[in-house]
């Protein structure tokens, strides 16, 4: 059985893999370099070995990093193993969108629920336009947003890409986001990748009561060599949680989105629906 790894350490060890491979080193010439047994490389760069601060920086040194990429880094190293890490937004140090795109890249199966945003990973470019000038970012800064976001969606473009199921909420969908153009746009391709062998999307209805409650988005990750994760999103930061009870009560959640969402072929035949009705505000 694998051992025990955190959604931190699989990031920094992620992260420390790019740098050596960037500097063309395979992990036999790096523990020779370092006096370290290759499968300490291997371990550390899939984050199923602790990861010391000491470590980190030998490492860091031997390939090369940058000073920006090393005070990242080791503040990430030197974060303690608490089963609850917060990214924050507004530190620069820190970049939640980088640290999601790790995770969804290493999971094997996704659970994302929205209960007021078309999900990140099947927003259309358009949709994310629109609600990135509705919240006030210059045109430059609105490029790099959108660019990111969508580099993120290369994982379901993949060869071997997770399964993903969407629990997307009926309010997050209704949201004039743009505009009736870019909404009938976004709930077409919606539609569209509800077809996908790898994409499940069910739609929770308003009348489901019991799930009114849920004001966050949440994502439940499954790997395949370690412990399922939930990443939370919210306004001022994002946190992925390792606890164990953490992540069993997103499970039950799960479990209650299963049973009051529309079935695949009622979400598909819904949004079809909604995406008509778009079209006609259009005209």
């Amino acid at each position: 059985m694998a051992e025990e790894s955190t959604a931190r350490r699989r990031e920094l060890g992620s992260e420390l893999r790019v740098l050596r491979k960037r500097r063309n080193m395979s992990g036999h010439e790096l523990g020779r370099r370092l006096e370290w047994a290759p499968s300490n490389i291997s371990r550390l760069e899939t984050g199923v070995r602790p990861l010391p601060v000491t470590d980190v920086a030998v490492f860091l040194g031997s390939c090369g990093a940058s000073l920006q990429e090393q005070r990242r880094l080791l503040k990430i190293a030197a974060t303690t193993d608490d089963l609850y890490w917060v990214r924050p937004y507004f530190d620069h140090l820190a970049d939640p969108l980088k640290s999601v795109i790790i995770q969804e890249n290493l999971a094997e199966s996704i659970l994302n629920f929205e209960p007021g945003m078309i999900p990140g990973l099947q927003q259309t470019e358009t949709y994310l336009r629109a609600a990135f000038e509705w919240s006030g970012h210059n045109q430059e800064r609105i490029d790099l947003l959108v660019k990111a976001r969508m580099d993120r969606q290369k994982v379901l473009d993949r060869r071997n890409p997770p399964h993903c199921t969407f629990f997307i909420h009926e309010r997050a969908l209704r949201s004039m986001i743009g505009g009736a153009r870019v909404m009938h746009e976004q709930i077409v391709h919606l539609v569209l990748s509800s077809n996908l062998r790898h994409c499940c999307i069910r739609v929770v209805p308003e009348s489901a009561h019991a799930m009114r409650m849920l004001d966050n988005s949440f994502n439940i990750l499954e790997f395949t060599d370690h412990p399922a994760t939930v990443y939370v999103d919210t306004y001022a930061a994002g946190f992925f949680i390792d606890d164990r009870a953490g992540v069993e009560a997103h499970f039950l959640l799960g479990a209650q989105l299963e049973q009051n969402a529309l079935t695949e072929a009622d979400s598909r035949q819904w949004l079809s629906q909604l995406a008509s009705e778009y079209d006609r505000m259009e005209e």
